[in-house]
């Protein structure tokens, strides 16, 4: 008789996720003190992937996240907003709400190095949230109070020469504006999204237009940075890494994702420029292995220790004892070669397939039954390694797994975009209501330069303070 499938316990993740939303986080969580928006993100998302949609029937449970609550979350994210573009990922880093707070005007300098510090991460965190927690009855507002321009026009300032993009810009003594964080894909993959967020169908001369970064430059440094064995890495000369890779493609998907309508399956053009694209099917695929439980079995044998390296399987004494028998009952990913199953490269690995089009090389069921039977806590939420308890990244990554696969009780996960399928949807509909306040103010924006462009013809030059803040 075969072993009955397992099955999502719902009710015990939504207890998971109201103890992570209403109560204080356990103190693995103080190194995150300056990622705030990125936890509130998995949290509130996980919540609206596992909630049904809709006004709430007679005798249903009150929602997790009522609407009084959704509304100040939403004051909350919108005052990371940096003055200068982008979002700050906590309150900590938020400038003073006055620019000329931290000007010398008789040196033309700033008194100290700047203060706040917007970084790439947290801008599509925010962005998300604010999707995610939009008003049932305005999803045309769900953006209301984001400045798309100023934050288009930081998105620019954030690309190197080479196409590549850093986290942040930070200004140096005596060097001036400086492009932080390492060659890092994800910085381009979190860019695309960014800018397909915010960006829309506009062209020079319409009131909402923003002058775009260089997608051409960075379409060539994606492309470049395969390796010789189909993966993707920071450059052609590093180790490829599963989170890369679906960086890679979800870039790339991104820059040529239709601005309404669309879904992350659709055919994107760039993928045709993949150097070795059969070789990434492979490398992606390459990446699931077969769990074995340790000697033992059962979840005794999986007992998490802080300060032990987990393992997948631990060998038998004899070869003698060594069954050669087929079996994919467990299927994990791990994230490059020789490494350990981990619950979020389901996500990275399975996602990235989607991407391509090629989920069909995933093995779904035996990949499912590894989340569901070693992964999932029984406290609720997922943990990072079998036996290891339940963290809010990892416990997003197995949901938004399953809402790809299609799992009863998740609803669908956009596997380029990251968010539920119908936050999509929303978010299309708020950036159209961004564009519509665009075409509104165009008159009196159009004014207000002209003045300005008025002023400094008189002036002869432009102040530093101008320059400074993107003027």
């Amino acid at each position: 008789m075969a072993d009955a499938e397992p099955s999502l316990d719902v009710a015990r993740h939504l207890k998971y996720w109201k103890m992570c939303l209403q109560y204080p986080l356990p103190d693995l969580y103080l190194s995150n003190e300056t990622n705030r928006i990125a936890l509130a993100y998995f949290i509130v998302s996980s919540v609206t992937l596992l909630t049904s949609s809709g006004p709430a029937s007679e005798g249903s449970p009150k929602p997790l996240i009522p609407p009084e609550h959704r509304k100040r979350l939403r004051e909350w994210v919108l005052s990371h907003q940096h003055s200068a573009g982008g979002f700050c990922g906590t309150s900590s880093l938020v400038p003073p709400f006055r620019d000329y707070d931290e000007w010398d005007f008789d040196q033309g300098t700033r008194t100290a190095e700047h203060t706040g510090l917007a970084n790439l991460a947290a801008s599509l965190f925010a962005l998300q949230l604010l999707a995610l927690l939009a008003d049932d009855d305005d999803p045309e507002g769900a953006f209301r109070g984001v400045d798309r321009v100023q934050t288009l026009r930081w998105l620019r300032q954030l690309q190197r020469d080479d196409g590549s993009f850093g986290e942040s810009r930070l200004q140096l003594p005596g060097r001036g504006w400086f492009i932080g964080g390492g060659y890092d894909m994800r910085y381009c993959y979190i860019a695309t999204c960014i800018r397909w967020i915010l960006r829309g169908d506009v062209r020079e001369g319409d009131a909402a237009w923003v002058e775009d970064f260089n997608t051409e430059k960075l379409v060539q440094y994606i492309l470049d940075s395969q390796t010789y064995d189909g993966g993707f890495a920071g450059s052609s000369e590093e180790e490829p890494h599963a989170g890369y890779a679906y960086c890679a493609i979800g870039a790339l998907t991104l820059l040529d994702r239709p601005w309404e309508g669309s879904t992350a399956g659709h055919a994107s053009r760039l993928h045709q420029g993949i150097r070795d694209k059969p070789g990434l099917v492979h490398w992606l695929a390459s990446r699931q292995f077969v769990y074995l439980l340790p000697l033992g079995g059962g979840a005794a044998a999986e007992s998490f220790d802080r300060d032990e390296d987990p393992v997948n399987f631990v060998l038998p004494a004899a070869l003698g004892d060594l069954a050669l028998d087929e079996n994919t009952r467990h299927v994990g990913f791990n994230g490059r070669c020789n490494k350990i199953a981990d619950t979020c490269y389901c996500w990275w690995v399975g996602a990235a397939l989607a991407n391509l089009g090629r989920a069909d090389v995933v093995q779904r069921a035996a990949s499912r039954r590894f989340l569901l039977e070693r992964l999932q806590h029984r406290v609720g939420g997922f943990g990072k390694y079998p036996g290891s308890p339940p963290d809010v990244y990892h416990a997003f990554f197995g949901l938004a797994t399953l809402g790809v696969m299609g799992e009863p009780g998740v609803k669908p996960c956009d596997s380029s975009l990251a968010v539920p399928v119908e936050t999509v949807r929303t978010i299309e509909k708020a950036r159209r209501g961004l564009l519509k306040t665009a075409g509104r103010g165009g008159a009196a924006g159009s004014l207000a330069q002209g003045l300005l462009d008025m002023g400094l013809a008189v002036r002869g030059t432009k102040p530093g303070w101008l320059a400074a803040v993107g003027g």
